[in-house]
């Protein structure tokens, strides 16, 4: 293909079309400089330009690759064939390449998904093994501290059942359920101290802060206050299922954030 020959005999054609640059150019989807640059021998269309540049020119793509018009027409069936071909492995490495890019990036989203869940579970507060519900809780008997009136929080709720651990400290038989309990009746008053103390949504990676506040709240109606300091109560024995070490990290986190 020669540049100059090529570039004159898209000029010509053009203009017998009675179109300008940028009217090729729209019908090609493609710039006018573009355009400009194939009339000036500067660069040539990609072969899959031929095919629509010969219909809007009106042109044979045997003509358009000799640079000249001619009566013949051979090889142009041929020539169809192979731009279709190329189309066609074109696409199919564009929808490879595409695909290959969408795993790509699963990968990438799941690895980084794993990640995160990794930190967090490693950030996630644990029950500590030794201070798990170990006896009964009956005060002043061995080692059991305080006098606690477990019968009061089992009235309440069975999910609110205490026994002791180890170290004779009251926890919970299941502190998942006394947890979830709290937020599930609780919410009024979860509510108040976070509103009065500004402090983030109540969970098992900051229940200290609520331990601490929830006796101190000063606002609120009579009943919300009374709830904001049970919630204290429960999360003071629902600390005793961690260990002193996660405790002082969670502290250290909540301070921190």
């Amino acid at each position: 293909m020669n540049n100059e020959k090529f570039g004159k005999l898209i000029i010509r054609a053009r203009k017998e079309k009675n179109l300008t640059q940028k009217d090729l150019a729209k019908m090609l989807n493609v710039t006018d400089k573009a355009v400009s640059k194939w009339e000036r021998g500067k660069s040539y269309p990609d072969i899959s330009l031929l095919e629509p540049l010969s219909e809007a020119l009106n042109i044979s793509v045997v003509e358009l690759l000799k640079g000249e018009k001619t009566d013949k027409k051979e090889n142009e069936d041929l020539i169809l064939n192979a731009i279709k071909l190329y189309k066609e492995e074109t696409k199919r490495k564009l929808k490879k390449k595409r695909k290959n890019i969408f795993i790509a990036s699963c990968i990438i989203f799941f690895v980084f998904l794993g990640i995160i869940l990794l930190i967090w579970q490693m950030n996630k507060p644990k029950y500590s093994e030794d201070h798990v519900f170990t006896q009964f809780y009956i005060p002043n008997t061995g080692n059991i501290k305080g006098e606690l009136d477990i019968e009061e929080f089992v009235s309440i709720s069975p999910d609110f059942a205490i026994g002791a651990n180890q170290y004779g400290y009251a926890v919970f038989i299941n502190p998942d359920k006394a947890f979830a309990r709290l937020l599930e009746d609780y919410q009024s008053g979860i509510d108040l101290i976070k509103k009065e103390f500004k402090l983030g949504s109540l969970t098992k990676n900051n229940f200290v802060s609520y331990e601490i506040y929830g006796a101190q709240v000063t606002t609120g109606t009579n009943e919300e206050k009374r709830e904001a300091r049970f919630i204290s109560r429960v999360l003071d024995i629902y600390e005793n299922s961690f260990s002193i070490d996660t405790i002082d990290r969670m502290m250290f986190y909540e301070h921190k954030n």
